[in-house]
C-alpha cells in the first residue's frame, strides 16, 4: 500500500501523479472542443464522459467503504455538490467553449480558486486580508480581460459570449468546494468525490435525448478515443492521481500544480487545434494565475 511506501518514494509517487494530472486535465479542454467541432452535443459530451467513468467511480466508492453513517442531511450536501461538480460545471464549460477556443475556456476556469475564497469568505468560512482581497481583485481583473479582449482587441458580444457561459463552470465548482468542505471532517476525500461524480451523472441522464442515441451510434474511432479519454483518463485516473497528491504533499503544496494547467492548456490548444493566442489572452490570463496564486498563499 501506498502508506507503507518510505517518506522520499511517497513524496516522489505525489509529485509525479499531480504531474500527470496537470498534463491530462489540460489536455481535456482540447479534447472537449474538438469533440464540439466534430458536432457533438454539449450535453452529449458531458454525459458520455461520466458514463464511461462512473463503472470506476462506483468501485472506488465500495474500494474505499462507502460513507459509513452518512445522515439525511449529509446527503442532501452532497447530492448538491455532487449536480455542481458535473451537471453544473461540465455543462456550462461544454456550451461556453462552443463559442471560445479551448485556450480562453481554461484561463476562464482557473478562476475557481479565486471565486471559492469569495464564497467562503462570504459565508464566514474564511478571512479576508487586504492582501488576499488584493489577489482577488486582479484574478477578477484577469478574467474581465480574457472574457472581453482575450479573442482579438475588440469588445463584442460574439467574443464574449462563450468565456461568459463558461464563467458558470469554476461558480459551480466553487459551490462544490463549499458545500463538500464540512463533510470532509467526517468522510474521507475519495469516498466523497466517487459518490458526489455518481450522483453528479444521475443528474446528467435527463438529459439523454434520441440525438444522443444517434450520436454515439455513429461517433467515429476518433472521437470514441476522445471521449474514453475524458472519462477514464481524464475524470477517473484524474483524480485518483490528484488524491495521491494530495496525500503526499497535502492540499497546500498540491494546489501550486494547479497552476500550470491553464497556460498548458493554451498551448495545447495552439499546437493541437491552431487557435490562435493574442497578447491580451497572455495578459489576462498572467493576471487571472498570479491574483489567485496570491489570494491563496496568503493567511491574513
Amino acid at each position: 500500500m501506498e502508506s507503507a511506501l518510505p517518506v522520499g518514494r511517497r513524496t516522489a509517487s505525489a509529485h509525479a501523479a499531480l504531474a500527470g494530472v496537470v498534463v491530462v486535465w489540460a489536455g481535456a479542454f482540447s479534447a472537449i472542443k474538438a469533440l464540439l467541432d466534430h458536432g457533438m452535443a454539449a450535453e452529449d459530451v458531458a454525459l458520455l464522459r461520466y458514463l464511461v467513468a462512473a463503472p470506476g467511480f462506483a468501485f472506488l466508492l465500495w474500494r474505499a467503504g462507502g460513507l459509513p453513517g452518512l445522515t439525511r442531511r449529509d446527503a442532501v450536501r452532497l447530492a448538491a455538490a455532487g449536480v455542481c461538480v458535473v451537471a453544473g460545471y461540465h455543462i456550462s464549460l461544454n456550451v461556453g467553449t462552443r463559442f471560445t477556443t479551448s485556450g480562453t475556456a481554461a484561463l476562464v476556469v482557473a478562476l475557481a480558486p479565486a471565486m471559492t475564497l469569495v464564497l467562503a469568505t462570504t459565508l464566514g468560512l474564511e478571512r479576508a486580508g487586504l492582501r488576499r482581497v488584493t489577489g482577488l481583485a486582479v484574478a477578477f481583473l484577469g478574467v474581465a480581460v480574457v472574457v472581453l479582449l482575450g479573442a482579438g482587441g475588440q469588445l463584442s458580444f460574439a467574443n464574449a459570449k462563450g468565456p461568459l457561459i463558461v464563467l458558470v463552470a469554476p461558480l459551480a465548482f466553487a459551490l462544490y468546494n463549499v458545500l463538500l468542505q464540512p463533510l470532509l471532517e467526517r468522510y474521507g476525500l475519495l469516498a466523497l468525490t466517487a459518490a458526489s461524480s455518481l450522483v453528479g451523472t444521475l443528474a446528467l441522464l435527463p438529459l439523454v435525448r434520441p440525438s444522443t442515441v444517434d450520436s454515439v451510434a455513429g461517433i467515429s474511432a476518433g472521437d470514441t478515443a476522445l471521449v474514453l479519454y475524458l472519462g477514464v483518463v481524464c475524470t477517473l485516473f484524474g483524480y485518483v492521481g490528484w488524491n495521491v497528491g494530495l496525500r503526499g504533499l497535502g492540499p497546500t503544496r498540491a494546489v501550486t500544480y494547479a497552476y500550470a494547467i491553464p497556460p498548458l492548456a493554451v498551448l495545447l490548444g495552439a499546437l493541437l487545434l491552431d487557435e490562435p493566442v493574442t497578447p491580451w489572452l497572455a495578459v489576462g490570463g498572467a493576471l487571472v494565475l498570479g491574483g489567485v496564486a496570491a489570494a491563496q498563499r496568503t493567511k491574513s
